[in-house]
């Protein structure tokens, strides 16, 4: 698999087109790592920010002794896993849950001693989590029931050391990083495996290159990764960059080129961006966002330390046909009209004859205007007037012109 790779590098790589935005879906706030509530401490927090790096908010309790890490947002963006410090120990780690605004946790893991479960992502339709349980020479691939129930390892887990296991948008297949150096961590490939099991497949890997964090694209066609591969001179100063390729493993490409440290990509739910990692090395970074093809967009955050691991919250949608400024979306209603309406909304105005609907996600708010019917249906042989957008309190509302 190696050689076919590299072969495959020689020949030249086009990246893909991005995909179509998702009709579904509102690109809602990052989630991510941070040591600034304790500096000089090996402690962390979680915290979110809105994806112009407004309104940033601590999520966690700040508790120096839980090293809270790993966020992975809920589906439906209404709840976050994530990483604690097992209770009373200075190493190992559990599983934890906490709504969208943060505060409220609950506790889902309670690994035996000397053994660690980590890294938690949810099964697509939110009825399970997928978790890395490990120990000192392996680590296996574990699910359980969101009350932190049945838990049990997956059907045929591979041997060895798998990291940041996730499960495909289709919930056919575990995407994960193995390690394949003999001794030591300093070789990993991109793999996956069906989820009833069976064998392996490699889709990335170089002998003495660390490609791991791998990411599924929210349609489930590419695959975002990291990787300090230097093939061919495009990497001299084999630091982290990040990396997308198809879902067979075909088209691998680099789409940073800097020399800085590239690490953590996680798509925006529709699609069109990732959120990553990137500072001057692992121990200095902040977390930046770019087109998914690699255009630089913006750097979110500012610490002299450590910002990582972002993961970008999904915001469902009712279904509009025309996409207006900023978040502003519209059905059966024309762009000009809609951005009245949600500046009107924003302003306090009861919108007469609208039915509201507004949802807190943790410091962003979904609303939902509508007038006919349910969404999606239709009323008096026409479809309802929809109008929805996500307002945040350190955001402006787009004018209307």
């Amino acid at each position: 698999m190696r050689s076919s790779t590299l072969a495959a590098l020689a020949a030249g790589t086009i990246l893909a087109a991005p995909a179509a935005a998702q009709a579904d879906v509102f690109n809602g706030r990052i989630a991510f790592s941070s040591f600034r509530s304790s500096p000089g401490e090996s402690t962390g927090d979680i915290f979110s920010v809105n994806h112009d790096g407004t309104d940033l908010r601590l999520l966690t309790t700040e508790n120096k002794t839980e090293d809270d890490a790993q966020s992975d947002w809920a589906p439906d963006g209404r709840e976050i896993a994530y990483r604690i410090r097992k209770p009373g120990q200075t190493s190992n780690f559990e599983v934890s849950l906490m709504p969208a605004a943060g505060k409220d946790t609950k506790r889902l893991t309670f690994s035996p001693d000397g053994e660690a479960s980590s890294q938690p992502t949810w099964w697509p339709d939110r009825s399970r989590l997928l978790f890395r349980r490990s120990r000192s020479r392996a680590s296996e691939m574990w699910t359980m029931d969101l009350d932190g129930k049945n838990q049990a390892p997956v059907p045929d887990d591979p041997p060895g050391h798998q990291f940041y296991p996730s499960i495909s948008p289709d919930g056919t297949r575990f995407l994960f990083a193995s390690v394949k150096s003999p001794t030591g961590d300093t070789d990993r490939a991109i793999e996956t495996q069906a989820v009833t099991g069976g064998p392996v497949t490699t889709l990335f890997d170089f002998p003495g290159a660390f490609d791991s964090a791998p990411a599924w694209s929210p349609d489930g066609t590419r695959i975002a990764f990291q990787s300090n591969l230097d093939v061919f001179g495009v990497n001299p100063g084999s630091d982290a960059e990040i990396w997308v390729m198809n879902a067979d493993g075909t088209n691998a490409t680099m789409i940073t080129n800097n020399t800085a440290h590239d690490e953590g990509p996680a798509w925006s739910p529709d699609g069109t961006m990732l959120a990553y990692s990137s500072g001057i090395d692992n121990e200095h970074l902040d977390i930046t966002i770019m087109t998914a093809d690699g255009v630089y967009i913006d750097t979110l955050t500012d610490y002299a330390g450590r910002d990582e691991s972002p993961d970008w919250q999904p915001i469902p949608a009712p279904d509009t046909e025309r996409r207006c400024a900023g978040d502003v979306r519209a059905a059966e209603v024309r762009c000009r009209k809609a951005l009245r309406l949600a500046a009107r909304w924003a302003e306090g105005d009861r919108l007469h004859r609208w039915d509201v609907e507004a949802e807190d996600f943790g410091g962003v708010t979904r609303v939902i205007l509508t007038r006919g019917g349910k969404h999606g249906h239709r009323h008096g042989g026409r479809r309802e007037r929809v109008v929805t957008f996500l307002h945040q309190p350190a955001a402006a509302m787009p004018e209307a012109s």
